[in-house]
């Protein structure tokens, strides 16, 4: 790690005029973690915040022009970085990419004409297309075994003749793909033979985690290609608003410096052209950062998924963001919900094209990380409650439901068997989290001993962690007002799910409604 630097380190942007910080806190109270637009809560490298230093000490900023050691700094890092090798006369010049890509769309469509984008995705790319005057069109991305892929057949049907331009995200923000060779060369020949111009945002190409490795799209072609890139999210410089575009082909490069001229802005931020000249030196300081942001990432990936098992997280190969998919929490609005009960803001996926899904930014020390992703915990757990009671209950009837779809329905138990009669003698217990009821069980004083029996999670609910929810609030409440040992006869296929609770089994297998069964009880803990 960098002499003198630690991202560990905590530093407060707290009236700072913080775009991540101060607008959510001005809003929503001093309490709320922000989790969501696309800087890091980390200082820049030494090294830039020293070049930064040495200029402002020198005390004149007048007007800059960008010199050969400033393009040599490109040039040098697309070779180094990306294996790629471009002129200084391709390289051209404007305040950010999003507004770049606009000046594109103004460049090179007219009104009317069609831009296609690929969502989720981030939000400017709608935008800048409808802003301008262009026509939307939304090539979505497939979600297929579980990785984001591009659909190539989609892309085919939805161009026609006023189809001008496709802008896409590489790597892409939020889903995290790092597109491979291959899926940009698919991509290529589709826009070659419909003669449409490639718009490639590479923001993010700095942040790659192994074994993935990033491919410009200046590797897969040229020829109607323009790459737009930036340090500032690399090297938390995007304050400072500069960035940059490669363009081979020598007449759309000289209809994009003509609209500039034409704009005035030709000159750049003195100090925004200072850092990209040394941020392109810090090669140590962005393997280490990635190296950090890899265990973040890993660490919120298995604690959502351990925590949070209806949340659906994407693993990103890149980028520091993540995308989660809230829609099995049957919630309409999943970023309201976590920052009224978490008091954590992440992006609402709304804005990325997916209304059930939220982006969180995990490009923060690891303390505060932590901090949110309890926050988010103790949310999601704060809706999920576990009833008990007797018969008669209204409440019986969910059971009775629950029931008839696993055992009648998913075992084809014969019904008279399932209601054996005895649910009157019985205690029961019913879950229910995000205002659905998943799971039920029920148990009977056997004397000596409490039996456990029709335990039941709903088949969409299964292996997110409600049956050892369950059975845990049944062995609270033993161990509260009756405590004794535990039988159950459970099937053999979820006899390892048992043992795991620590119940063993005891005699042989048998059958039971024609399914193979083995008796487990448990007596540790139970009576004392």
């Amino acid at each position: 790690m960098e002499k003198g630097y630690q991202f560990d380190e905590l530093i407060n942007r707290k009236n700072t005029d913080s775009f991540k910080w101060d607008m959510i806190i001005k809003l929503y109270g001093d309490d709320v973690i922000p989790m969501w637009v696309a800087d890091m809560d980390f200082k820049s490298p030494y090294c830039v915040i020293e070049a930064l230093r040495k200029r402002v000490e020198h005390g004149v900023f007048g007007y800059t022009f960008r010199s050969d050691e400033y393009y040599e700094a490109i040039i040098e890092w697309y070779e180094k970085s990306y294996g790629v090798r471009i002129e200084k006369e391709w390289i051209v010049n404007g305040p950010g990419v999003v507004p770049m890509i606009a000046f594109l769309i103004n460049i090179f469509t007219l009104p009317g004409d069609k831009v296609i984008i690929q969502p989720p995705v981030y939000p400017p790319f709608f935008k800048v297309v409808e802003n301008n005057g262009r026509r939307l069109v939304e090539n979505r991305l497939i979600l297929k075994d579980g990785k984001w892929v591009m659909d190539y057949e989609g892309l085919e049907r939805s161009i026609d003749k006023r189809t001008k331009m496709i802008v896409i995200s590489n790597p892409h923000n939020p889903v995290g793909r790092v597109w491979t060779f291959d899926e940009l060369s698919k991509l290529y020949e589709i826009a070659k033979r419909h003669n449409i111009l490639i718009v490639s945002d590479e923001i993010h190409a700095d942040i790659i985690y192994e074994p993935n490795s990033f491919t410009s799209f200046l590797k897969v072609g040229k020829e109607n290609v323009i790459v737009l890139n930036s340090p500032g999210k690399t090297f938390n410089i995007a304050g400072l608003t500069n960035a940059y575009g490669i363009i081979s082909d020598k007449i759309l490069r000289q209809n994009y410096k003509n609209y500039i001229e034409s704009l005035e802005l030709l000159t750049g931020n003195v100090l925004s052209l200072e850092a990209l000249k040394a941020a392109y030196k810090c090669d140590e300081w962005v393997v280490q950062l990635r190296n950090y942001l890899k265990v973040n990432r890993d660490f919120a990936y298995h604690f959502i998924k351990e925590h949070m098992p209806l949340v659906k997280p994407t693993l990103p190969e890149g980028t520091y963001l993540m995308w989660l998919d809230c829609s099995s929490l049957g919630l309409e609005n999943p970023q309201k919900f976590f920052l009224e009960n978490a008091k954590v803001y992440l992006n609402d996926g709304a804005e990325f094209g997916d209304g059930q899904s939220v982006r969180l930014n995990f490009a923060c020390p690891r303390a505060i990380l932590k901090e949110g992703l309890n926050r988010l915990k103790d949310a999601y757990d704060k809706l999920l409650t576990i009833e008990h009671f007797k018969l008669p209950d209204k409440r019986f009837e969910e059971c009775k439901r629950i029931r008839h779809e696993v055992f009648v329905i998913g075992q084809g138990i014969d019904e008279r068997l399932e209601l054996d009669g005895r649910d009157e003698q019985a205690i029961h217990f019913l879950v229910r989290h995000f205002g659905k009821y998943v799971a039920t069980a029920r148990i009977r004083d056997i004397g000596e001993y409490w039996k456990v029996e029709r335990v039941a999670v709903l088949k969409e609910f299964r292996g997110l962690g409600y049956g050892k929810k369950i059975m845990e609030a049944i062995e609270s409440y033993i161990k509260r007002t009756n405590p004794k040992p535990i039988t159950l006869n459970a099937q053999l296929e979820v006899r390892e799910f048992y043992e795991k609770l620590g119940y063993k089994s005891v005699g042989h297998v048998f059958y039971e409604a024609g399914i193979p069964h083995i008796k487990m009880e448990k007596t540790e803990d139970l009576e004392r």
